[in-house]
């Protein structure tokens, strides 16, 4: 889904192609001096940034001692950082090339973050994933348990001699089973509050089961179960205003991702990107043989 109109990707492009003057004037390079880098003039904005950084760490404002240090600190990482991309130690470093690709991407988010959102996206947004915000399903139920640590190997034959006894007339559930510590009554359970007790087997397939009737043996981590499900209630669509907290979140998510694939597409134009084919295929079969001689 495109959610970027064309004159944010314009911005964003932009915002992408002054990343490089952006990162060297933080850095407190000098304009003058961008051709050699040999100058490191930390100016006031590099003071600023510096003294922020310590106050946020350290919650008090650096004295005049603490300031020196900093800025030492400062030169000394900045004369081994350009020694270092001199020599092209980041080249063949997939710590440093995997820092530096994730800071263009945090560059490229908080451009896309600059531009109000569009409510009428937004809205859209919303009506294209109404279901990711309805209120999930629910049931009501009665189970009964049977224990695999006590049942052993009759497991199975004891749950569906439970089944068919259930299926007769005036026949009480409480006869059968064995004891369970969260109870046998469950009201208005969705999925999820079902896979955090039962295992997501269970909440899957008692989401699906007929009403009034009991259903079975059902898996859970526990063991075998016959459910009788009472009541369900079908997902309910929500008003955008009751949600709007989660959809505005998900909405710059979304927006976040669009703009990096939108901006590597453009700067991945700059590039002849060639792929032995032949390697990487042989790349993916490697493997498979290797599991096929070890068995």
């Amino acid at each position: 889904m495109k959610l970027l109109k064309e004159p944010l990707l314009h911005f964003l492009v932009l915002g992408a192609a002054i990343f490089g003057i952006h990162a060297w004037r933080q850095g407190g390079v000098a304009d003058g001096d961008a051709a050699n880098g040999k100058r490191i003039d930390v100016n006031a904005a590099t003071i600023t940034r510096l003294r922020e950084g310590w106050t946020r760490q350290f919650q008090r404002t650096p004295n005049a001692e603490d300031m020196h240090g900093l800025v030492e600190a400062h030169i000394r990482e900045e004369v081994l950082c350009r020694e270092a991309l001199a020599m092209g130690l980041d080249r063949d470093d997939t710590i440093v090339r995997r820092r530096m690709a994730q800071k263009m991407e945090f560059l490229t988010q908080d451009i896309s973050t600059a531009v109000a959102p569009d409510e009428a996206a937004v809205v859209k947004f919303f009506a294209d994933n109404a279901e990711r915000y309805a209120k999930p399903a629910q049931v009501s139920f009665r189970h009964v348990y049977f224990s695999k640590e006590k049942r052993g190997e009759k497991l199975a034959a004891d749950a569906t001699e439970a089944l068919r006894a259930l299926a007769q007339p005036g026949v009480s559930d409480e006869v059968f089973g064995d004891s369970f510590l969260q109870g046998f009554d469950f009201s208005d359970q969705g999925e999820q509050d079902l896979s955090s007790i039962f295992g997501r087997e269970f909440a899957l397939s008692v989401m699906k089961v007929p009403t009034a009737t009991w259903s079975g043996p059902i898996t859970s981590s526990y063991g075998l179960h016959l459910v009788r499900v009472t009541r369900r209630v079908e997902p309910r669509p929500v008003e955008l205003a009751a949600v709007r907290d989660a959809v505005m979140r998900d909405f710059l998510d979304e927006r976040r991702r669009v703009a990096n694939d939108d901006v590597l597409e453009q700067m991945r134009q700059n590039y002849d990107v060639v792929i032995d084919e032949a390697a990487l295929k042989a790349a993916a079969i490697a493997p498979a043989k290797t599991a096929q001689m070890a068995r």
